[in-house]
Parts: structure tokens; C-alpha cells; sequence
């Protein structure tokens, strides 16, 4: 195999691996905090990418300034959903002090309905978006590197800095960390718990509006593209480790990495299939994930 050839896959393998931590971050502070697995991850990703379309369709605003759309409007979706749909299952099963492990059922059943509601309001034909920008591509000595990655790549790198600061130094930041140590010692203190859930679910999304906005610009865009980027999000979470930020990031990186390299060797599917495999070796050597804490 020429070097110059899995120097490439290397460096592509870097950008989309931090794409994918960067996606998986939201769901990520969510399941770190709430204990919610959301499966409609991927959907909300789907709804993000729509929105960054369609305001370049109807209103001519470039992919990467509709962020300022997007993200204050995924927080609100999000939520939304945290406050309406998810919050009187928490309630119930909190009083019988049991884990909302049905949530896992109640967001699948959320995924299901955007999608299909997706499917039906924009129908299945793949759409895509363009920067006005001039994005030449960035040679790395001989290797050409694609810059709408590279900026997806680096804002993945910044909201994960970002957030874990934030996480640290506001007082929001401290309630949903003191929240996702100890729920009912956090309400006792006098946390608004439920109010804490609900903009954690609104970050998670907001992340989301994001990477909506950045992938807009070189993924297609269909009502099934959210389900792809659910299923990686899951495993990068569980791979870097379970409500670990930084894990996350290290999670896609490796992801990518390995499966950039192995499509080398073996067609793309097969190399999908590998990462499972290799996601199956590492949880068996490291339970608690890369970063996560046992």
C-alpha cells in the first residue's frame, strides 16, 4: 500500500473521527446526567441538517451563519421534549425509585415520529447545501485536506473544551454536575432538578443544531441520514466512556481513524463491520470505556 495513500485515510480518518465525537457529545452529557439513552439522537441531527437547508432555500443564509439558527432552535426542541414528553415518565418511575430505563422505549417512539414526519413533509429525495464561501482544500504537504471537514473537525475540538468549561465554571454548570452525581441529593440542596434535565436534553440538542449547521455542507441529506450518526453516536459514547466529554471526542477519533484505515484493505462495509468488532475487543478489555471511570 502507497504511504502517501494511508497518510490520506489518516488524515480523513482524523476529521470524520472528530465529526463523530463532536455529534456523539450531546448524547453523551445526556446519558452522563439524566441516565436517558436517546434514540432520537440521530433524528434531531436529521432535523438540524433540514433546518440549514432549508434557510439557505428559502431565505439564501449561508449554511455556516444559519448556526445562529439552529442551535437556539434545537435547544428549544430539545427541551421541549425533555420537559413534555420525557419528564412525566422520570416523575412516575422516580416515585417508585426506579431507573427510566422505558425512556430508551419513549425516545424510540419520538425517533420514529420525526423521521416519519420528515419522510412525509419532505419526501425521501436527497438534498444537499453549499457554503458561499470559498473553501479551497488545504494541502498538508501532498495531502489535500477537505476545509468544511477540517472546520466540522475543529468545532467538535472547541464545543468539547467548551462545554467541559462550562460545565465547570457557571452555576448551571455546577447544578447539572452536582445532578448527575446525585439526583436526590441535588433536589434536597435545592437544585431545580427537573429544570436541570430539561436544559441538559436542550444543550444535547443544541450540539446538535450545530453539527447540523457544519455537516450541511458535505453529507446528503435525506429523513433516514439521522440513523447512520445514531447508531456511531452509541458506540462512540459507550467506547470513549459513558458521560466522559473528552472520551467522546477520543471515541470518534478512534472510530474514524480505524475505520478510514481499514477501508484500505476491505470495502467500506466491511470496515464498518470491523469497528464493531473492534468496539466489542476494547469493551472487553476496558468495561468502563477509554476514558470512563469504573
Amino acid at each position: 500500500m502507497d504511504p502517501l495513500i494511508l497518510s490520506f485515510a489518516l488524515v480523513n480518518g482524523l476529521l470524520i473521527g472528530g465529526v463523530y465525537g463532536g455529534v456523539a457529545l450531546g448524547l453523551s452529557l445526556i446519558f452522563g446526567v439524566m441516565r436517558v439513552v436517546n434514540f432520537a439522537h440521530g433524528s434531531l441531527l436529521m432535523l438540524a441538517l433540514y433546518a440549514a437547508f432549508w434557510l439557505q432555500a428559502l431565505a439564501g443564509i449561508d449554511p455556516y451563519a444559519s448556526v445562529v439558527v439552529t442551535v437556539p432552535l434545537l435547544f428549544a426542541v430539545g427541551f421541549l421534549i425533555q420537559s413534555v414528553v420525557i419528564a412525566p415518565l422520570i416523575r412516575r418511575e422516580s416515585a417508585l425509585v426506579v431507573e427510566p430505563l422505558s425512556a430508551l422505549l419513549l425516545t424510540a417512539g419520538v425517533y420514529l415520529v420525526i423521521d416519519n414526519l420528515a419522510l412525509m413533509a419532505f419526501g425521501p429525495d436527497v438534498r444537499s447545501a453549499s457554503s458561499g464561501l470559498a473553501l479551497a482544500p488545504l494541502m498538508l504537504g501532498p495531502i489535500p485536506v477537505n476545509m468544511q471537514r477540517l472546520i466540522a473537525f475543529l468545532a467538535a475540538i472547541l464545543a468539547a473544551v467548551s462545554l467541559s468549561l462550562w460545565l465547570r465554571s457557571t452555576r448551571m454548570g455546577r447544578a447539572i454536575r452536582a445532578t448527575a452525581q446525585n439526583r436526590d441529593a441535588a433536589a434536597l440542596s435545592g437544585i431545580d432538578v427537573p429544570l436541570v434535565y430539561a436544559v441538559t436534553f436542550g444543550i444535547g440538542a443544541a450540539l446538535l443544531g450545530l453539527f447540523g449547521s457544519l455537516l450541511a455542507t458535505f453529507i446528503p441529506i435525506t429523513p433516514q441520514v439521522g440513523l447512520s450518526f445514531g447508531i456511531r453516536s452509541f458506540i462512540v459514547v459507550v467506547l470513549g466512556g459513558i458521560g466522559s466529554i473528552p472520551g467522546s471526542i477520543v471515541g470518534g477519533l478512534v472510530i474514524g481513524v480505524f475505520e478510514a484505515l481499514a477501508s484500505q484493505f476491505v470495502p467500506a462495509t466491511s470496515a464498518a463491520i470491523l469497528s464493531l468488532g473492534l468496539f466489542v475487543l476494547i469493551l472487553l478489555v476496558r468495561p468502563s470505556g477509554l476514558m470512563g471511570r469504573a
